[in-house]
């Protein structure tokens, strides 16, 4: 029988040993009972908390792809799941129909970085080393045509796209234009933070943005969704849902502002202090000491 995620996180859970005020374990996991820290600075599918917003835009991208669309877009603020959003769908996506390329763009990455990138991904082998712009493009478009021959779709993702330059940009563009005469070869999903819709609305870009036939925007949390989400990691850690006192999930959203980056910073922080002090929890109080030495 399925549970819903809602009665999941809010169902107490008891520790089977409570730890005691004057304890001399400082380490957090041993202290509240936790297989590992619940608020790491990493991205783990686990810990993939199904938002609205979330759940919406890993929809739509796979749809994207479904529907043999070239382009497809999910923004954010800095913080919000995108990376996350990214490693959800490698992992979903069907190995059997399916061959993605994970790139992670930097700043100034050039034209040849990024197709010697996508190169990599798809184990394209003998590319000499300084292999130039046109070899390296001929290499990646012959592979897609190769993978579409073992009916196999190539879905490139590009994390931190708004890192690209304009000629970057109109390569993937090229790049979305292989097809035959029934569908697209490619489906290129970008992923960046929100200051990259102002630069695909400059006149040089339109055709980008034409392309990019779906689009997603991922928010911030909003104030119960924050308190699900900090029960919910807790509880994938195998924790209980009561560290946090309920009246601590208010001041949470208000200065993370809903981000859970910054959750997770602000709730690592906690445990650990609390870790060292030997206590059972986190309340508001405590919270507000947290917050005024260490944020």
């Amino acid at each position: 029988m399925e549970l819903d995620m809602i009665e999941l996180v809010d169902q107490p859970k008891s520790r089977e040993t409570s730890p005691s005020l004057h304890s001399d374990d400082t380490d957090p996991t041993i202290c509240f009972g936790l297989q590992e820290n619940p608020f790491l600075d990493s991205v783990n599918p686990d810990y993939f908390f199904r938002t609205e917003a979330h759940e919406e835009a890993c929809l739509q991208m796979k749809k994207c792809i479904e529907d043999h669309i070239s382009m497809g877009l999910v923004t954010a603020r800095s913080g919000t799941g995108k990376t996350l959003l990214t490693q959800i769908l490698l992992q979903e996506l069907d190995q059997n129909r399916y061959r993605p390329a994970l790139v992670l763009a930097y700043p100034r990455i050039s034209r040849s970085a990024l197709l010697r990138e996508l190169a990599n991904e798809l184990e394209i082998e003998g590319l000499p080393a300084r292999a130039s712009l046109h070899k390296l493009m001929t290499a990646v478009q012959q592979r897609i045509y190769e993978l579409h021959e073992e009916n196999k779709k190539p879905v490139f993702m590009i994390d931190e796209v708004h890192f690209l330059g304009g000629d970057t940009l109109h390569l993937l563009r090229t790049l979305s234009n292989i097809e035959t005469a029934r569908r697209k070869l490619v489906t290129i999903l970008l992923f960046g933070e929100e200051t990259f819709l102002r630069k695909l609305d400059e006149p040089r870009y339109r055709a980008i943005l034409s392309r990019t036939f779906i689009r997603s925007h991922l928010r911030p949390l909003t104030p119960g969704e924050v308190e699900q989400y900090i029960k919910f990691r807790c509880l994938m850690a195998g924790g209980g849902n009561n560290l946090f006192g309920k009246d601590t999930f208010e001041r949470i959203r208000e200065v993370t502002e809903g981000v859970p980056r910054e959750i997770n910073r602000l709730c690592h922080n906690a445990l650990e202090r609390a870790a060292s002090r030997g206590l059972s929890g986190i309340d508001r109080t405590f919270l507000e000491e947290v917050i005024e030495t260490s944020w």
